[in-house]
């Protein structure tokens, strides 16, 4: 290898140290205050030590050697601190005062007092390559909690200025090389070489951590902004439906209801009819033509009735329950915390799945819960335990609170139409929700829990 002008690399060395981190602080100056400060200043030392190193023929040695050394392990604890500081572990920075002033005492007596060169030069050497080992382990564990390839680079080429220190201290210490910074070797070369890469690397890597930092919560922003959309869309579908379904449930149950006086006044009038008829009294011949045939426009309009509001956009697909259920979770989040209620899942080792209606099997699912809510008022620990299993090709999901369960004559009317126990309530959720799993080829269930409070239970066909 060529060798260059050590002293001057030294001091280009320096002043990319000077400039680079001066620039990494302005960017940063608004992010991570106390780190990017401890970085930068750390960088600032790291590049004075260098100018001292380049400036060793011209100035004092208590600069160029004591204050230069100094300056050489301050950098790497400086910006160790600030990697802990990124990392949650803060350190206080008298430690690494009281290091630095150590490290130069023990340095002082090396040179000034027992004149021992060699053991000088490789005690500073061992300090300082370990002061940036401690530095590249640092980045390494920012690298692997963040997967930060910046941080990871920061890693690389500090821990190779670390080991390329030491090896200068061995070599130093068994006396193959001379006990100098700018000695005109090949590991010397080396180290300056590295040691303008680090500055480049070093400052780059730690604003890139930054950058890293800020495109993870960009993405993050938006993975969130995409799952309050889609949980919002749910919700207004759910919304919408269980509208729809409730005047459905109403205008069936009323169609199914006038269905049977309507065909009873049909047929009374026809008898009247029958019996005038036989009287030979036909003075009422009209009214009673006029009669049999507003009560079959009746019987039509109900017909029409029944066949409009059965479903039509139903859509059935294959569907993880347990996904269902986390969505259904999500969307009732504030509803179930500002009530303080718990609502605790238990699932099977292995997904199940069903094929059904996403917005229809969430339906059930909030209808059931919000009866929990309602149900659980007045006790001290409000909870529903959600259990899903399987038992052959049917998938069960049962829904049991620790609220005071049904009473005996309301056990056997709940989910009928427009049956109810809430003074407010129209009686057509659970019939809704019964609907809806017949719909399925299932069945609904609701009861008591033998440990105490109400359970529900559904039952569907499950998939392979």
């Amino acid at each position: 290898m060529i060798a260059m002008d050590l002293p001057t690399a030294f001091f280009i060395a320096g002043l990319l140290y000077l400039a680079l981190p001066l620039t990494v602080w302005l960017i940063l100056r608004d992010q991570g205050y106390v780190s990017n400060s401890l970085w930068c200043v750390g960088g600032l030392a790291f590049g004075c030590a260098l100018i001292l190193f380049g400036m060793r023929n011209q100035w004092q040695d208590i600069l160029t050697y004591e204050l230069a050394n100094g300056l050489l392990l301050l950098a790497p604890l400086l910006r160790s601190a600030a990697l802990r500081h990124e990392l949650h572990r803060p350190f206080k920075l008298i430690w690494i005062g009281l290091a630095t002033v150590g490290f130069i005492a023990v340095y002082v007596f090396f040179h000034a007092v027992m004149e021992k060169e060699t053991l000088r030069f490789s005690f500073a050497a061992f300090m300082i390559a370990a002061a940036f080992l401690w530095l590249s382990s640092l980045a390494r564990d920012i690298g692997l909690r963040e997967r930060s390839i910046s941080a990871k680079w920061i890693h690389a080429f500090y821990l190779a200025l670390s080991v390329g220190l030491a090896l200068r201290g061995v070599f130093v210490l068994s006396g193959h090389d001379e006990p100098t910074a700018i000695g005109q070797d090949t590991l010397s070369n080396v180290l300056i070489i590295l040691g303008v890469l680090s500055a480049i690397v070093g400052n780059v890597g730690f604003l890139g951590i930054f950058i890293e930092r800020m495109n993870q919560r960009a993405l993050e922003s938006a993975k969130e902004q995409a799952r309050l959309e889609e949980s919002s869309r749910l919700s207004d579908q759910i919304a919408q439906m269980d509208r729809r379904r409730s005047v459905g449930e109403i205008a069936a149950s009323l169609a199914h209801e006038l269905s049977q006086p309507l065909t009873n006044i049909y047929l009374i009038t026809d008898r009247m009819d029958l019996e005038l008829k036989q009287r030979n009294d036909t003075s009422l011949d009209k009214y009673f033509s006029d009669l049999n045939r507003n009560a079959q426009i009746a019987g039509d309009i109900l017909g029409r009735i029944r066949n409009f509001i059965r479903s039509k956009n139903t859509t059935f697909e294959r569907i993880e329950i347990a996904q269902a259920i986390s969505d259904v979770k999500a969307l009732i989040h504030d509803l179930t915390w500002n009530e303080s209620f718990d609502v605790q899942v238990s699932l099977p080792t292995q997904t199940l799945t069903v094929r059904a209606d996403i917005v229809q099997l969430s339906q059930i699912f909030l209808n059931v819960i919000r009866n929990a809510i309602q149900a659980t008022q007045g006790q001290t620990k409000r909870q529903l335990h959600i259990r899903v299993w399987r038992e052959g090709d049917t998938a069960y999901i049962s829904f049991t609170d620790n609220g005071p369960g049904l009473a005996p004559e309301a056990s056997h009317q709940a989910g009928n139409a427009f049956f109810t126990t809430k003074p407010d309530g129209l009686g057509v959720g659970l019939s809704i929700s019964k609907s809806i799993a017949l719909l399925h080829d299932g069945s609904l269930s609701i009861g008591n829990s033998p440990g105490g409070g109400a359970v529900v239970q559904l039952q569907l066909p499950a998939l392979d």
